[in-house]
């Protein structure tokens, strides 16, 4: 009885200590500590990529909890991630999706602000996605596509021109035009060439002799300008003579129309000039009567 007493003892003991390990061995697989306490956040963003559930969620590179579920909830993808109860998130804190490996690990980041005010448990906060190696890969997927379908393209346009035989047969025969065309423009050049030469020396030959001549023609080109020059300078001298004259002219007809002057009075009295014209007739009867019969004076003496 008393063996039988031991061995359930031991058995007991044996199953209990089974049961702390396996508690514990629980919690430390878990990464959980029994002591720890933590609160509920709610994360929104607008994509997670390949976050997934238990990874961690970092305060200022410090691990301080981890995602527990995530969700989508209208166009918005929500985490929530569980933090000890320690850690106050100010308002004005950062929150991101990081990327942490090159096989697309993530982790939730949060570097903390120094606002005075802070979120509390249960709220829901707007965080930020950074791209990593698994968007780059699926953006060098997408590029590659692309490619295909340009080099698809690409490979379509020579077959339709540069690979087709009825492209190569023009081309050949453009190619032949071409050099026919060259042959002729050789010869073509060739034949005008001598002549051409000829031309341009007699048009050099004509070119000196013009400038001779324009060399012999200028000394009296300037003589005929400076002549010109000095008979302009005259004319204007004679111009101001004439202006001169012209002044006296219209001072001379202005006396002579003045009737304070005898000519004046002549050629504006009728009557008298008109008895001066009697008297020079009878004068003149009497100059021909003299000339004709003579003189014949009588003196008479008292």
């Amino acid at each position: 009885m008393k063996k039988n007493s031991v061995l359930y003892f031991s058995v007991g003991l044996v199953v209990l200590l089974a049961i702390v390990i396996l508690v514990f061995g629980m919690f430390f697989l878990n990464e959980k500590d029994p002591r720890e306490t933590f609160h509920t956040y709610y994360l929104r963003f607008t994509q997670v990529s390949t976050l997934v559930l238990d990874d961690p969620v970092k305060v200022n590179g410090v691990k301080m909890g981890k995602v527990e579920d995530i969700s989508l909830a209208g166009h918005r993808v929500v985490v929530r991630i569980r933090l000890r109860t320690d850690v106050k998130i100010p308002k004005d804190s950062e929150i991101r999706v990081q990327n942490i490996g090159i096989m697309g690990e993530r982790q939730i980041g949060m570097i903390l602000g120094d606002a005075e005010t802070y979120w509390a448990p249960n709220d829901t906060i707007n965080g930020q996605f950074d791209a990593g190696i698994a968007e780059a890969l699926g953006l060098a997927g997408e590029v590659c596509d692309s490619t295909k379908v340009l080099l698809e393209s690409v490979k379509a346009a020579l077959n339709g021109t540069i690979a087709s035989p009825d492209f190569q047969d023009r081309f050949r025969t453009i190619l032949a035009k071409a050099e026919s065309l060259e042959d002729r423009l050789m010869t073509m050049v060739n034949t005008t060439d001598p002549q051409l030469k000829k031309s341009l020396a007699s048009l050099n030959e004509v070119m000196g002799k013009v400038d001779a001549l324009v060399d012999g023609v200028k000394p009296p080109l300037d003589g005929l300008f400076a002549n010109a020059d000095k008979v302009i300078g005259n004319a204007d001298g004679l111009v101001g003579e004439l202006e001169g004259v012209t002044k006296h002219l219209d001072e001379l007809i202005a006396k002579v129309q003045s009737k304070d002057n005898t000519v004046g009075v002549l050629l504006s009295d009728r009557k008298l000039h008109d008895d001066l014209v009697k008297t020079v007739h009878s004068a003149d009867s009497l100059f021909r009567v003299i000339l004709h019969d003579g003189l014949d004076v009588n003196v008479d003496f008292f």
